[in-house]
């Protein structure tokens, strides 16, 4: 059974808050590394059947310009390597 989950990015500007608003959404274990390869190796070992949806997007993207870029293809690509996984993002 599929599983959403929302994380609101409307007050995120920086790197750890960033990964602090999706290791609270998440249900990642506690050992979570709190960057970006741990996030996709997270996402491929638990997001089978996960339906993630980043919304308020707007400041974090101005904020993180490319790491929020970064964060977005590193979505992409878990996405085509994890079956059942989807993300998307909403301004």
């Amino acid at each position: 059974m599929e599983k959403v989950f929302y994380i609101d990015l409307n007050e995120i500007s920086t790197r750890e808050g960033l990964q602090e608003a999706i290791a609270s959404a998440l249900p990642f274990p506690d050992h979570y590394g709190k960057n970006l390869d741990a996030l996709h190796d997270s996402l491929c070992e638990f997001g089978s059947d996960w339906n993630i949806i980043f919304y308020n997007v707007r400041i974090a993207r101005m904020s993180l310009g490319k790491y929020f870029d970064a964060l977005k293809r590193l979505c992409s690509e878990a996405c085509e390597e994890c079956a059942g996984l989807k993300i998307r993002f909403f301004s």
